[in-house]
């Protein structure tokens, strides 16, 4: 488990901290604080966050605008902008870059704290591809569950926490629901297992059951008509058990 990673651009030294500070009482990590836009475009791959929070009004030469349109041709990174310029001018300039949100000064934390779910949404999205397959329509994630590059982004009480692809060992089918299992938790998240599947890349997750998707590098052993994957068994399904041994190097 990993806590979501922010790098706050902020040109007021006593903003940068009050609002990095908040952020970690709510459960972030705030990887960096910087106060022109030449600085975090040095800094970005260095902290490689989750999501930038970047004012508009910076020092040196780059504005947050400017900013994040090298942003998000160089390092795809998502990100909101917080300013206190709301004036048309300001606003479509912004729209220019796609910004995942956008808030306007003073807010409370409460409601930055939504305006980081819903930008880590709205990334997510962007990355699904246009269609599934059999040519449907691309499935919408649910509202507490995002998938992010190479990670699980699961809504945990009153915070999203961050679970790396790699860490995933098994996922099993709760109803409309699942489990995922990682070497230290079990997270419960509200979309289905059929939903989820799609999500995993196939290189290194198989559906073995209705039930079950296993990691295939977790497998300790397959016994009969189970795997085991530390200490679990999980039942392999008739329809899955040729598709798995054919992935697996068997002598």
């Amino acid at each position: 488990m990993a806590l979501v990673k922010l790098l706050i651009a902020e040109d007021d030294v006593v903003i940068a901290q009050n609002l990095a500070l908040s952020l970690e009482e709510l459960g972030y990590e705030v990887c960096k604080t910087v106060s022109s836009g030449e600085e975090l475009l040095l800094e970005i791959h260095q902290c490689n966050p989750d999501l930038v929070i970047l004012d508009i009004t910076l020092e040196g030469k780059l504005d947050g605008i400017d900013t994040a349109a090298i942003l998000a041709k160089s390092a795809q990174v998502p990100f909101i902008f917080m300013t206190a310029l709301s004036d048309k001018q300001t606003i479509d300039r912004a729209k220019q870059t796609n910004p995942h949100a956008y808030l306007v000064k003073p807010f409370d934390i409460r409601t930055l704290q939504s305006s980081i779910e819903v930008a880590i949404h709205n990334a997510a999205l962007r990355q699904q591809p246009e269609t599934q397959p059999n040519n449907t329509a691309p499935t919408t994630e649910p509202a507490d569950n995002f998938l992010l590059h190479n990670s699980l982004f699961v809504k945990v009480r009153n915070r999203l926490e961050k679970v790396a692809l790699k860490e995933i060992i098994w996922a099993e089918a709760q109803d409309i629901y699942c489990n995922i299992k990682t070497q230290s938790h079990i997270y419960l998240v509200s979309q289905s297992l059929k939903n989820l599947e799609q999500r995993l890349p196939a290189k290194d997750f198989m559906r073995v059951h209705r039930s079950y998707i296993v990691r295939l590098t977790a497998i300790d052993a397959i016994e009969d008509n189970n795997i085991l994957i530390g200490g679990k068994q999980i039942p392999i399904g008739n329809t899955h058990k040729e598709s798995l041994l054919s992935r697996l190097q068997i002598l």
